[in-house]
């Protein structure tokens, strides 16, 4: 499993029992893991949502600005991927964990509760779903995990969270 945190969430998680943690959290950091035949990636991005905590994505719409596929194809992957069912949600034992659909924003910080309505959507993210459909081009399954909070807020959900998460997919790994 490769692991793609943003810097500010902090040395959650370390390089350990066959997991790597990205030093670079960038679409080029996830092409050269998948290089190196990693095949599943845990994306971590923050969010706006209605509510605070975590979330993980079922899906994306992303109808601002460029992506990573936009330009020459890069021959990790076909031309024009199928990216329908790219996200894995996983289920892990004594968490309840919402899951659903994300919009890509250009900028969060500039994104208020009626983008939430207006798209009908369960969150908004600006970062993660370059990384994630990057993955995706390359046959990789994508876990892609969201710290969601209220707009306006600044509240952070507990990290801990993140070391069962990566122990419970572990032993679905194995």
């Amino acid at each position: 499993m490769y692991i793609s945190m943003p810097r500010d969430w902090g040395d959650i998680v370390s390089s350990r029992d066959g997991i790597s943690v990205s030093k670079e959290y960038s679409s080029y950091g996830i092409r050269d893991a998948l290089k190196k035949g990693e095949k599943l990636f845990l994306i971590g991005a923050d969010a706006i949502a209605d509510f605070n905590g975590w979330f993980f994505v079922s899906d994306h719409l992303a109808l601002f600005g460029s992506g990573t596929l936009i330009g020459p194809n890069n021959p990790g992957g076909p031309r024009f991927p199928n990216l329908r069912g790219m996200y894995i949600v996983p289920e892990i034992a004594g968490e309840q964990i919402k899951s659903g659909v994300v919009l890509r924003v250009p900028d969060i910080r500039l994104s208020t509760g009626a983008d939430l309505e207006a798209f009908s959507c369960d969150a908004l993210v600006s970062h993660g779903i370059d990384q994630a459909i990057a993955a995706a081009h390359g046959g990789a399954g994508v876990i892609l995990l969201l710290n969601c909070r209220k707009p306006g807020g600044k509240e952070n959900n507990d990290v801990s969270f993140l070391n069962r998460l990566i122990q419970g997919i572990k032993g679905v790994e194995e």
